[in-house]
């Protein structure tokens, strides 16, 4: 049971990174790995960071968990959200829990936080993943890739805006952390969604009054640029009065977006020909009138789901006319990283949140879905065993 608001919600068994075989045991046995050494290999680290970088990969195949050092300045913190799990084998722990500590760990290794050591002082607030996010930020395909963005002015607006939509959850493909190990050949649908409520989250946004959209992102790069686009037609349309994007105040699972990543962006598609590149100067001028809006929260870059929600963020969302979810990750603490079964209605699992509107807009690429009919289950099951982590199925999801 997780504990709302003096109401108790059951929720499913978490998901463990046991057993061995699981898509959990794969990421830490198989994907990780990988990642330590293309961490190591895109920055000029010292041989105390990269030792320290392989021996946090040794600890999470085989060992028990490490606390963060007593200097860290969020060590407080994780000692709140530890829950327990400090001394105890990484084996044993909640898959969303360790992730999320694998990452934080990261930046320890490579003193993000700074160090009091010369040889590695200068390395505080370097973005691990910053070389990674800018060569996919900087490929030259990326016009050519959005070129379906020109025909959308001569579309109805019902057909632009899905058009949109479509985009930002082709561009959750994009997801650098699932490419460490799977290649994404390219980011046409496969298949129609499991669950499509674009019309329904289209009718929230059309109801009278002015109201700020809030959107708590994901990736960086071609995702954070397609979710820029959705952003400036609904501004320029009237269909939001602001936009406020959520993005994590320091780096986190190689490609999620951070302040610095909006900047890039921004001056990317500003730097596009044609309709893309307007559409960047006028996000640049939204920006400068307040309507376009970056917000951040540490609770972003937490192990923990958003049953836990802090009150000040909640009270920010209650204030939006509808919350969109962008991406793997903030479906899986928007519902829970649980033994979902997935024919259970989305509206169920986020009933926590008490009618506040919110959307999924995700590719699969883990274990946690819900709200696909019982039929597509069951011939997904048989014909596509992998469905829930191959990233070729899609979801847009809407409740309230």
């Amino acid at each position: 049971m997780i504990r709302v608001d003096s109401v108790d919600f059951p929720l499913p068994p978490p998901i463990l990174i046991s057993p061995e075989g699981s898509f959990a045991w794969d990421v830490f046995h198989r994907r990780h790995p990988k990642l330590i050494e293309n961490v190591i290999g895109a920055l000029p680290y010292t041989g105390d960071q990269a030792a320290a970088l392989r021996d946090l990969r040794d600890e999470s195949m085989h060992g028990v968990i490490t606390p963060l050092l007593p200097s860290a300045p969020d060590a407080a913190r994780w000692r709140e959200w530890d829950r327990g799990r400090y001394g105890k084998p990484w084996s044993d722990a909640p898959f969303l829990w360790s992730e999320s500590f694998f990452f934080r760990r990261i930046l320890q290794a490579t003193g993000f936080y700074g160090s009091a050591e010369p040889a590695t002082a200068a390395w505080a607030t370097v973005d691990p993943y910053a070389p990674m996010k800018d060569v996919e930020l900087a490929d030259p395909g990326l016009e050519a890739a959005f070129g379906w963005y020109a025909a959308l002015p001569d579309l109805e607006p019902e057909r632009r805006f899905a058009a949109l939509v479509e985009a930002c959850v082709l561009g959750n493909r994009a997801d650098l952390v699932f490419q460490v190990t799977e290649l994404v050949e390219n980011y046409a649908v496969l298949s129609p969604p499991l669950a499509d409520d674009t019309a329904a989250l289209l009718g929230r946004l059309s109801t009278d009054g002015s109201a700020r959209v809030a959107v708590v992102c994901d990736n960086a790069g071609r995702e954070l640029l397609a979710d820029l686009l959705l952003a400036q037609d609904l501004l320029a349309s009237g269909l939001a009065e602001g936009i406020d994007f959520h993005v994590k105040p320091e780096p986190y699972y190689i490609s999620d977006a951070t302040t610095a990543d909006v900047g890039k962006a921004l001056n990317r598609l500003r730097a596009m020909p044609g309709g893309l590149g307007a559409a960047g100067h006028r996000l640049y001028e939204y920006a400068a009138e307040g309507r376009l809006g970056i917000r951040t929260h540490p609770f972003w870059c937490s192990p923990l789901s958003f049953h836990e929600m802090p009150d000040d963020l909640r009270a920010e969302f209650d204030a939006a006319r509808v919350v969109v979810f962008k991406g793997d990750l903030n479906y899986r603490r928007l519902v829970g990283d649980c033994l979902w079964e997935p024919t259970t209605p989305f509206s169920d699992a986020v009933a926590y949140l008490r009618g506040l509107p919110v959307a999924a807009l995700r590719t699969l690429k883990s274990d946690v879905v819900v709200g696909v009919p019982g039929e597509r289950v069951e011939r997904l099951d048989a014909e596509e065993p992998d469905w829930r982590i191959n990233g070729r199925q899609t979801v847009v999801q809407f409740s309230g």
